[in-house]
């Protein structure tokens, strides 16, 4: 089975942004994948958010989906909503263009399980060298800066009960399969290891470094036997290492991997090249 991936194609950021989902069509199309998966972050606009996944309607492949955060927030005028019905509506969108919103529920594809969640964080990331009262991670704001998730996504409960309750999807989604496969791969948008965390010794940047994931989907993770791949994104940083479980066994590790777009603000030379190394190709 291959598999392509890729994430963060935040199409209302920049031009650069909206043209590179035409080249990243065309390379799906070219590519002969057996699955497309979209670890989240495509853009907040519901009607955006079609346009992009309209454009790989068409491509004869299994399409996967998780919701970012910035697909779940929610714009001041449409304040009367919550993100847990915007992720609703992306369930819908999905529906309508032959996409499957794992967030939704689990899919298996040729004895392979697929299981998916946005994720969220409970700051379980942050760094334990400074000490920053729990307020301000709880405010998301910090040396004058902060993070937007606080203005635009609107769970109505606290963050860490919002990932406990996507962990818990997770969970459940496994437990659902896990009997019916060989092998289960685990799409998420928030990221569910450490490993994958970027440090800088700087307070600012670590700071917001906690709102990167969370500790709970990495051990969802490790300790399911059947989970060998965890896709994610939302760090905009390229990422392909090993993570090993505790014990032996044809899968003692996971093959944790982001593929993002990020943002293109500064658009790269050569889109259509830079889409190309955008797609990551795991052949299964």
């Amino acid at each position: 089975m291959r598999i392509g991936i890729t994430s963060d194609i935040h199409t209302d950021i920049s031009p650069a942004n909206h043209k590179i989902v035409k080249h990243l069509s065309d390379i799906v199309q070219d590519s002969e994948i057996d699955v497309f998966i979209i670890c989240g972050d495509i853009s907040p606009s519901p009607l955006e958010f079609s346009k992009t996944i309209s454009a790989f309607q068409d491509i004869q492949c299994k399409k996967l989906l998780v919701a970012g955060n910035h697909d779940i927030w929610i714009a001041s005028k449409n304040g009367y909503i919550t993100s847990y019905q915007k992720y609703e509506i992306i369930t819908a969108l999905c529906k309508e263009h032959d996409f499957h919103h794992l967030g939704d529920s689990a899919m298996i594809i040729n004895e392979i399980g697929f299981c998916g969640t946005i994720g969220w964080y409970d700051y379980s990331f942050r760094s334990a060298k400074y000490k920053i009262p729990y307020e301000n991670y709880a405010n998301k704001t910090f040396g004058g800066s902060i993070w937007n998730d606080v203005n635009y996504a609107k769970w109505g409960k606290d963050d860490p009960k919002v990932a406990k309750s996507f962990e818990d999807d997770l969970k459940n989604q496994i437990d659902s399969i896990k009997d019916k496969v060989s092998r289960i791969i685990v799409t998420t948008h928030h990221i569910p290891f450490r490993e994958c965390v970027t440090y800088r010794n700087d307070p600012t940047w670590d700071f917001f470094s906690a709102f990167m994931g969370s500790e709970g989907l990495g051990k969802i993770c490790l300790n399911e036997p059947l989970v060998s791949h965890a896709f994610f994104g939302h760090t905009h940083t390229e990422y392909n290492i090993e993570i090993k479980k505790q014990g032996n066994g044809d899968l003692s590790s996971i093959l944790a991997i982001c593929s993002p777009v990020g943002y293109l603000t500064e658009p790269p030379r050569d889109l259509e090249e830079y889409a190309q190394n955008r797609l990551k190709i795991v052949e299964i």
